[in-house]
C-alpha cells in the first residue's frame, strides 16, 4: 500500500541510507516530527537495516495504541455528532455511510444539512437521507449553518431520533472567519442541548499527507475533535499522518473509509492498519 516506504526499505538493504536519510525518509513518509524522534529513539545502537528500521517504527506505532481504539456509542436524548472537515475530504459520502451503520445497528438517524454554502451539499444529502430512510431538515442557501443547526436538532428531537449528523460547509482550516462560524455552530447546538455536540469527528483525506496533521491540529484548536474519519486510505500511497496525528495531537482515527459502498467504513485497527504500511 505505501510504496514510497516500501521503495525506501529496498534502498536499506542495498546499503545506500545513513541516519539523516533515516530521519528524513520517516518525515517525508508523513509521520511527523515527534513519531519519526521516538522511532530514531528506538534505532540508535541497532545496526541499520530494513529489517531494524521497520521493527523499530512497527513498535513505536503501535505503541500510540496501548489502549485499545474506543468504539462511539450513541448516547444523549438524542445524541449529536458534528461533522467537519476542508472541502472534498468526502464528508457528505462519511455521513451517510454513518448513518447506513447505525440504522443497520437499529437507531433512528436524522441527518441535517447546515452546509448552507452549496445548494448542491443540500441535494446531495437529501438524496442520501431519502435512500436511507433517515430523517432530513437543513437550512436554506445562503443562510445562517447555526440557525440550521439549531433547526435540525429541534426537527430530530420532534422526531424522536436517536442519532443526529449534523453536515457543515467544507472549509480551509487556516481562514479563521470559517472556523469562528464552526464554533457559533456548536455553541447554538449546546444552548438547545448542553452536552452536544457529543462527537466533533473530523474527515481527512487520506491522500493529504502532511497537510492532514496541519488540518486536525487547526480544527482541533478551534473545536476539540473527538475522532477522525480517515477517506480513501485503500487508495493512497501515503497513511503516516494517521500515526502522526495520534503522536502529536492524542486524536484517534475512528473509521476508515476503504471503498465506495456503504459498508465500506470499518472501525479503525491498529495492528491492520501498521501491517499495510509495511
Amino acid at each position: 500500500m505505501f510504496s514510497f516506504f516500501k521503495k525506501w526499505a529496498a534502498e536499506i538493504k542495498g546499503g545506500k541510507i545513513d541516519w539523516d536519510d533515516v530521519e528524513a525518509h520517516l518525515i517525508q513518509s508523513d509521520l511527523g516530527l515527534t513519531l519519526t524522534e521516538r522511532i530514531l529513539t528506538r534505532l540508535k545502537g541497532q545496526t541499520l537495516s530494513a529489517q531494524t528500521v521497520t521493527a523499530a517504527a512497527s513498535q513505536a506505532i503501535l505503541s500510540l495504541w496501548d489502549q485499545p481504539v474506543r468504539q462511539l456509542t450513541v448516547s444523549g436524548d438524542p445524541a449529536v455528532w458534528l461533522i467537519i472537515g476542508v472541502n472534498g475530504t468526502g464528508k457528505t459520502t462519511s455521513i451517510a455511510k454513518l448513518a447506513h451503520r447505525y440504522k443497520k445497528a437499529g437507531k433512528k438517524v436524522h441527518l441535517v444539512g447546515a452546509d448552507t454554502f452549496r445548494a448542491a451539499a443540500i441535494d446531495q444529502l437529501k438524496i442520501w437521507a431519502d435512500r436511507l430512510g433517515a430523517g432530513f431538515s437543513a437550512g436554506r442557501e445562503g443562510g445562517d449553518p447555526a440557525a440550521a443547526a439549531f433547526q435540525g436538532l429541534a426537527a430530530a428531537r420532534a422526531a424522536d431520533a436517536d442519532l443526529v449528523l449534523i453536515d457543515t460547509a467544507g472549509r480551509l482550516h487556516n481562514k479563521e472567519n470559517l472556523m469562528r462560524e464552526l464554533e457559533k455552530v456548536k455553541r447554538v447546538v449546546q444552548n438547545q442541548s448542553p452536552s452536544a455536540p457529543h462527537e466533533t469527528l473530523l474527515v481527512l483525506d487520506g491522500t493529504n499527507g502532511g497537510n492532514a496533521l496541519d488540518q486536525a491540529r487547526q480544527f482541533h484548536k478551534f473545536l476539540t475533535i473527538s475522532g477522525i474519519i480517515v477517506t480513501k486510505l485503500d487508495t493512497s500511497s501515503k497513511g503516516g499522518a494517521v500515526a502522526a496525528i495520534k503522536a502529536e495531537e492524542q486524536i484517534d482515527p475512528l473509521f476508515i473509509g476503504v471503498g465506495e459502498g456503504m459498508d465500506d467504513l470499518v472501525e479503525f485497527n491498529p495492528q491492520e492498519y501498521v501491517a499495510r504500511f509495511f
